[in-house]
């Protein structure tokens, strides 16, 4: 699990780094599956425990059950 204390951290050290994530997606059927993406992080909600992340020039939310890794954006 992502430790959002320790996100936070490195954030606030000006670590640049990058969300990998597990995006729901709707199919025509109704089903929802899920496409793993990567983005670039930009904010945490610790309370709230959302993770922003930059995607396709907009920033969306994630929430922490659906973060999968960290990593630092090279």
């Amino acid at each position: 699990m992502v430790d959002l204390v320790d996100i936070a951290a490195r954030l606030d050290a000006d670590e640049k780094l990058k969300l990998k994530y597990r995006f729901p997606v709707r199919l025509a059927d109704g089903q929802v599956e899920y496409e793993l993406r990567t983005g670039r992080l930009l904010d945490i909600a610790e309370e709230a425990k959302l993770l922003y992340v930059s995607h396709q020039n907009e920033v969306i939310w994630v929430k922490l059950d659906e973060a999968v890794d960290v990593v630092p954006d090279a």
